[in-house]
């Protein structure tokens, strides 16, 4: 993830934004987290979806803490 990209893409400034920053930041990592969940499943098909079941947990935690 490209931090400057993500600041410039989200018309933000790190003066007052630090906050929304912060949770754009928490969301990128938590959707990457759910891709190495989902990955697994990929490489290791036997596991009945578990990796695609803690992706779509970690989808819903970002969910719950926004308010959506």
């Amino acid at each position: 993830m490209n931090v400057f990209k993500l600041i410039e893409d989200n018309g933000l400034t790190l003066h007052g934004d630090i906050e929304h920053f912060a949770e754009l930041i928490r969301q990128e990592e938590r959707e990457a987290c759910a891709k190495v969940c989902e990955a697994y499943d990929d490489r290791h098909p036997t596991v009945s979806n578990i990796g695609y079941y803690l992706g779509k947990q970690i989808r819903e935690r970002n969910k719950h803490e926004n308010g959506s």
